[in-house]
């Protein structure tokens, strides 16, 4: 996904890859350019094996691409505000990404922060689980359960989700606990629905009541952690962000990191947002 504006929006330029067993369900919604049927179990492995294949080939076309990837996340860290609080989002992604491991599972869940996270991360990280537009919000912890499991001590799973959507299911801590599972969850916290507070705004305007779309501040995700037996830290500064994930990944056990971050920027400066919608959401279809 091009965050600065490459390519138009909905349909023009993109093509549709679709895997279903289904061959009556391809088609239904949208048109699929590369219909595969089977299951995904057998055609994955198949994908994969004709990626490799194919980054050993000269392709012409992947060197500018390559390039224009890299300038951009050079220009969007670069852009990132530096203030120390309120903590934006983007310097909340941009400093606890460049201290995680080289060979760390990310998990992504959330909407707001999920994206600031997609477009600011320091890490590119050879294994992603997002499952954006599968009823994924509140997935983030148990699929960071699961990555953790499969991986086993060989690597860290990290899990970095918003506030709502971490919410959903945080009593998995306790399972994580059981298990010993050493997941490091990182919670951008802007005390609200952040995607709905952004509908909210650029529907009714900056003024809008965006009612039931917030909760109090004094929820500590932390001091929960702590009560199901993981590592809870809190951070309001910016400066802080980088140490606390790094206590997190070496205390060898559960972790949550609540970070506080600036809800307004969280709601109204989603970077890519109108892009995002034509892929993920109703715009475009």
């Amino acid at each position: 996904m091009a965050w600065d504006g490459i390519g138009a929006k909905g349909n023009i330029g993109r093509k549709w890859i679709y895997v279903e067993r289904d061959p009556l369900a391809i088609g239904v919604n949208r048109h699929i350019d590369v219909p595969l049927v089977g299951d995904l179990r057998d055609i994955a492995p198949q994908l994969a094996a004709a990626l490799r294949q194919t980054a050993r080939k000269e392709i012409p076309e992947f060197k500018p691409w390559i390039e224009a990837h890299a300038e951009l996340k050079t220009k969007l860290t670069a852009s990132a505000p530096t203030r120390a609080k309120p903590i934006h989002p983007a310097r909340m992604a941009v400093e606890a990404t460049r201290v995680l491991p080289k060979e760390a599972v990310i998990v992504r869940d959330g909407g707001a922060v999920s994206i600031f996270t997609g477009a600011y991360s320091q890490l590119t990280p050879r294994d992603v689980l997002w499952c954006q537009n599968f009823g994924h919000l509140g997935t983030g912890l148990p699929h960071a359960i699961g990555a953790q499991l499969a991986v086993g001590n060989a690597r860290r799973v990290v899990l970095i989700t918003g506030d709502s959507s971490f919410l959903f299911h945080i009593s998995e801590l306790e399972t994580a606990v059981r298990k010993k599972l050493p997941i490091v969850c990182i919670v951008g916290c802007d005390y609200s629905w952040g995607l709905e507070v952004a509908v909210y705004k650029g529907t009714f305007g900056p003024q809008s009541p965006e009612t039931e779309a917030h909760w109090g501040q004094q929820v500590r995700l932390d001091k929960i952690a702590e009560g199901f037996g993981a590592l809870g830290e809190f951070v309001d500064d910016a400066n802080d962000i980088a140490a606390a994930v790094e206590r997190a990944l070496a205390c060898g056990r559960p972790a949550v990191v609540q970070i506080a971050i600036d809800a307004l920027a969280n709601a109204t400066e989603v970077p890519g947002f109108e892009e995002f919608a034509s892929w993920y959401g109703d715009a475009g279809y």
